[in-house]
């Protein structure tokens, strides 16, 4: 019994260390590599590519590349990201540019270069620092953008919309309306063009 008792407990050590694991190099992951899959990862190679995983939180320090992830808390990546059907319940920040398809962000996101948003949910704020942002093909922003480029910044939104209110920086700035696309806020120091 007692032999069976130690088994138990060391085989419950480890499924508790795996799901706490940070993997720090390498570049990829899977649910396999990455234990129970759910776990926080810290990696640092110039460019990440991931795919069908889990984790607490995820920090890239490279370019990032990911399908079909779910990060329950921040997800952070020093350089550009390429999102397909990832899901951040929390914080996001991208310092490069981000491609988003089918993405949903449930919190707050900053982008610190352009963006191109397609089909992909927003039910936070967007911090913005570039000078474009694509949002297209059924996307949604449920609170506001704030652009704090002092250069002018253009936001397209093609049959996409945006319930908070739109605020730039930079007076020179434009909101272009396309194909049904909708603002319920207000837009606050710049101009809006229908086409």
């Amino acid at each position: 019994m007692k032999k069976i008792y130690k088994t138990l407990m060391i085989l419950s050590s480890a499924a508790i260390i795996s799901s706490c694991a940070t993997i720090i190099g390498g570049s990829s992951s899977t649910a396999e590599a990455s234990g129970d899959g759910m776990g926080p990862a810290t990696i640092s190679d110039t460019s990440v590519n991931l795919q069908n995983d889990k984790f607490t939180a995820l920090t890239i320090k490279g370019n990032l590349s990911a399908t079909k992830l779910v990060i329950a808390n921040d997800l952070f990546v020093e350089s550009n990201a390429t999102l397909t059907k990832v899901t951040v319940k929390d914080d996001t920040t991208i310092n490069g540019a981000l491609n988003a398809t089918s993405c949903t962000f449930k919190d707050s996101v900053k982008i610190n270069e352009n963006s191109v948003v397609t089909n992909s949910y927003f039910g936070g704020s967007i911090e913005f620092g570039g000078t474009s942002l694509e949002l297209l093909k059924g996307s949604k922003v449920i609170g506001g953008i704030i652009s704090n480029n002092k250069n002018p910044v253009t936001i397209v939104v093609d049959h996409s919309q945006i319930r908070g209110d739109i605020g730039f920086a930079n007076s020179n700035s434009i909101v272009i309306i396309k194909n049904g696309g909708k603002i319920t806020g207000n837009l606050i120091n710049g101009t809006l063009q229908k086409q």
